[in-house]
């Protein structure tokens, strides 16, 4: 080893942080000001021990002030911290059973399109989204042998792929650009509604990763975003919403891409009764569960003039006395 990777894997080690036992990560929280009122110690090593871990539930700290002189966190009790961590969760969730569906609704659509369209026979777009995306086709072969989907596979390498079955084997991701691909050789109609569709598609794998989400409401994740045009039309329609705190909450990704799943879910998802389903589900956990223990966050602006925002943009889309909407024709 030379002198320079010596120097670098020193450096490496004194950066270390000395591994901490659950007891330990408590009293390193109490010295960052961390308040143990309303969750005791020893729940709180309970939480950490069977719930979660340090990692995951200090994320949540960051929706919180810290006094610049002492260094210490300001109103921050252990039981905001645990309670925000278990509302992620339940948001996480409500966003997987929401992509679940747009994913679906959106193969009904292209389909049904695709099935009335006298020019197309659902080969022929294949062909120009594979000429547009060559990787996909190596990648669908990738999974031929331990995929769910491999005798299907194995079977559209022989026979060819059509549309109606492609979609079967492909990511996410891969259906939107194919929705992409079909829209723009028939006019591009829907191109606005599709960009949009990018922001869903980072909401999702963030909650199928089981990235945190409300830990960045105070200060924005990394990623920096140009909000969508036409989110942003939808953003100026919310009654009650000032220009400058519209903007500010829209800049922010997650708030910015939880607006775009709602907005598109609403014109993408066709089935009454999945949208009523949907909309109940909104509504239980934005105006059942969130408040639960609303008193923890009363003194945090940051909190509530993002729940306020988020949940004026669910009664514009999806109002208590109907969970059904008009979608696109």
């Amino acid at each position: 080893m030379d002198v320079q990777k010596k120097e670098q894997a020193s450096t490496m080690v004194s950066t270390r942080r000395p591994k901490l036992t659950i007891e330990q990560q408590v009293e390193h929280l109490k010295s960052k000001g961390v308040t143990f009122t309303l969750c005791t110690e020893e729940q709180a090593i309970l939480f950490l021990k069977y719930s979660t871990f340090f990692f995951k539930v200090k994320a949540f700290d960051k929706d919180y002030e810290i006094n610049p002189k002492t260094g210490k966190y300001l109103n921050l009790d252990f039981a905001y911290l645990t309670e925000l961590s278990t509302l992620d969760m339940h948001l996480r969730r409500l966003i997987l059973h929401a992509t679940l569906d747009i994913e679906h609704y959106l193969k009904v659509m292209l389909i049904r399109e695709i099935s009335e369209d006298p020019t197309e026979d659902g080969y022929e777009i294949v062909e120009r989204f594979f000429n547009v995306y060559p990787d996909v086709k190596a990648s669908i072969g990738g999974k031929s042998e331990n995929s769910m989907c491999r005798d299907l596979i194995h079977k559209l390498q022989k026979e060819g792929y059509a549309v109606w079955n492609l979609i079967e084997v492909i990511s996410f991701g891969d259906l939107v650009n194919l929705c992409e691909v079909y829209d723009q050789n028939t006019g591009g109609k829907k191109e606005d509604l599709f960009r949009c569709l990018f922001a869903v598609r980072c909401l999702r794998n963030a909650a199928a990763h089981n990235n945190c989400l409300l830990n960045s409401m105070r200060t924005a994740s990394t990623r920096k975003i140009r909000p969508s045009r036409f989110l942003t039309h939808f953003a100026s329609t919310i009654p009650g919403v000032k220009e400058t705190s519209r903007e500010k909450k829209m800049s922010n990704p997650v708030i910015h891409d939880f607006i775009g799943l709602l907005f598109i879910y609403d014109k993408i998802v066709t089935s009454p009764k999945t949208r009523e389903h949907f909309a109940a589900e909104l509504h239980q956990l934005f105006n059942e569960r969130m408040l639960k223990h609303r008193e923890y966050f009363q003194k945090n602006e940051i909190l509530v003039s993002s729940y306020s925002f988020v949940l004026k943009a669910i009664n514009q889309l999806y109002p208590l006395d109907s969970g059904n909407n008009n979608p696109l024709p």
